[in-house]
């Protein structure tokens, strides 16, 4: 608390009482959000980010900040998206898409819950399950485990955005 104290400004009031006054701190939240979804646009259209980006959000982890490599935080996706394996060599799409159910969404990553293993590090995901051409996020998986719930969950880093005709 003393730490916080001493970077605020002090000013003495006419009854002899300190007061303290939080230093002038300016950061736009929207302006970082599109800054950082340049490589991703489609994941401006997603609400839960937008709303992330336009509110207050505060958070504590158990973990110390030098051990977490989270920059953005991460927020429930509760909503189906479509999974598919990827050639990275050539980019395009080696399996049908598969309707997964998401979990967590933030600007750098997520994660889904499946029905089958995936024997692939690199996968697309998209949120576009009713159009023709979709827009697809590449993500490279960190990890994988089968949960209590007898699914496996995923998830991983985006690594670039793409868009593929899917017949």
């Amino acid at each position: 608390m003393g730490q916080i104290l001493s970077a605020c400004e002090r000013e003495v009031t006419s009854r002899d009482s300190e007061e303290f006054r939080a230093p002038e701190f300016k950061f736009d939240k929207r302006e970082a959000f599109l800054r950082e979804t340049k490589k991703f646009p489609c994941l401006r259209r997603i609400p839960e980010l937008n709303k992330l980006a336009d509110t207050i959000v505060a958070s504590w982890y158990l973990e110390p900040a030098t051990i977490s490599s989270r920059k953005w935080h991460r927020i429930p996706l509760e909503r189906s998206i479509g999974l598919a394996m990827i050639d990275s060599k050539t980019k395009k799409l080696e399996s049908d898409i598969e309707v997964v159910e998401g979990r967590n969404l933030s600007i750098e990553g997520i994660s889904f819950s499946h029905l089958s293993p995936i024997y692939s590090r690199e996968v697309a995901v998209t949120f576009d399950l009713n159009k023709s051409v979709k827009e697809f996020l590449v993500v490279r998986l960190a990890w994988s485990r089968f949960s209590e719930s007898q699914t496996f969950q995923s998830g991983g880093k985006f690594l670039y955005q793409t868009k593929i005709k899917v017949a």
